[in-house]
């Protein structure tokens, strides 16, 4: 190999493992995020949308 070549250190910083949630840090399964969202859409949509006889079957 060439000893002149223009190599230079890689600058990727390696991914350290993955640590445990701290235990005053709360923990979630995924299924109750995605029911508190959908919860949360439902109750948002129910503000957002205004009746109107006019308009209504539009």
């Amino acid at each position: 190999m060439n000893e002149k070549t223009n190599s230079k250190t890689s600058t990727v910083l390696q991914k350290a493992e993955g640590k445990p949630p701290e235990k005053d840090q709360p923990t979630f399964p995924t299924w109750g995020i995605l029911v508190g969202l959908v919860i949360a859409f439902i109750i948002l949509k129910s503000f957002v949308y205004i009746k109107d006889d006019k308009r209504h079957g539009k």
